[in-house]
């Protein structure tokens, strides 16, 4: 490329230490790519004295890259505060990354030449490696290659993509579908790509872009109130999509069956295992398997919201 994209990143910071967002920003310094501006985004307003850690933080790096540090008037949530950047954001491409994540060293390299070869993608998302932080044990998130072109259809049955810390956006195709979506109590990163992959191709890289740092009380058992509101709040948006495609409604619907036998609603929990399994009967072994989880956390006892 003879003139590097501008790309636009943000870091989101929730309650988290000047050192370990630290960590993410240095990350973004660390870029074999030099074409990027950088967000800060404190969702904490309450805490006067971690916003000025911050800043400082900020004002520390300011030598080396562009940073804009931005503070929310009152608190509204990961979404809000990427949608407070993405506002502001005048890369050709934005990327995200959780103030406790990072990012590894050659990912935005990879994600815009691939970008930049493949333009009807709205995405191009990539590789990532899962730190467990308690069993220090690390994996990668796939093993085998995964999809791209319009995967509309992969992504309606679940997330293949991950978190939002691992793929490359174009800002004008994320503009154009409305950004995040603030009112998501959770599952904000599928309902996303499920609105842009409606629309748009999505790319792919191979190799690991990121970190992703996953703590026990992160576990999805943790918030099984809000996941289930969540997956409602999808099930309505997408019901014609899923009328229409049963292979992906039949992964969909066993994904409400995890999600309300961790919350302990079983009667729920049966009611999307029937309708996984009428879309896609001759999945025999994969509905007995789904049937045994569910069966088995009944003796979960969920977490308060």
């Amino acid at each position: 490329m003879d003139e590097q994209p501008l790309v636009s990143a943000v870091i989101t910071t929730y309650k988290r230490p000047a050192k370990v967002v630290r960590r993410s920003l240095e990350s973004i310094l660390c870029q074999t790519y030099e074409n990027i501006e950088i967000f800060i985004v404190n969702d904490f307003p309450e805490d006067q004295t971690l916003v000025k850690d911050i800043e400082k933080l900020a004002e520390e790096y300011a030598r080396r890259r562009t940073i804009h540090y931005l503070v929310v008037p009152k608190n509204g949530g990961a979404c809000r505060a990427r949608n407070l950047a993405l506002t502001k954001a005048k890369g050709t491409y934005f990327a995200c990354l959780d103030d406790d994540d990072e990012w590894l060293p050659d990912k935005i390299r990879m994600q815009v030449e691939q970008a930049e070869s493949c333009l009807e993608a709205a995405v191009v998302y990539g590789n990532a490696w899962i730190q467990y932080v308690e069993q220090n044990v690390k994996e990668l998130l796939f093993k085998a290659p995964q999809p791209t072109g319009m995967i509309f259809g992969e992504i309606l049955g679940k997330n293949l993509i991950g978190s939002c810390s691992f793929p490359l956006f174009r800002t004008a195709m994320l503009r154009e579908v409305g950004g995040f979506r603030g009112d998501m109590p959770a599952l904000q990163d599928w309902e996303l790509y499920l609105r842009l992959l409606k629309r748009y191709e999505a790319a792919y890289v191979r190799e690991p872009v990121a970190v992703y740092y996953f703590y026990d009380g992160e576990r999805i058992s943790a918030h099984p109130g809000n996941r289930v509101k969540a997956f409602e709040m999808i099930h309505r948006e997408f019901r014609e999509e899923l009328r229409e495609n049963k292979k992906s409604a039949s992964s969909f619907y066993l994904m409400g069956t995890y999600f309300y036998s961790l919350a302990g609603d079983q009667k729920r929990a049966w009611h999307y295992y029937v309708l996984g399994v009428r879309n896609s009967p001759w999945e025999i072994k994969r509905n007995i398997k789904d049937l045994c989880r569910m069966a088995g956390r009944r003796f979960i006892r969920p977490s308060k919201v």
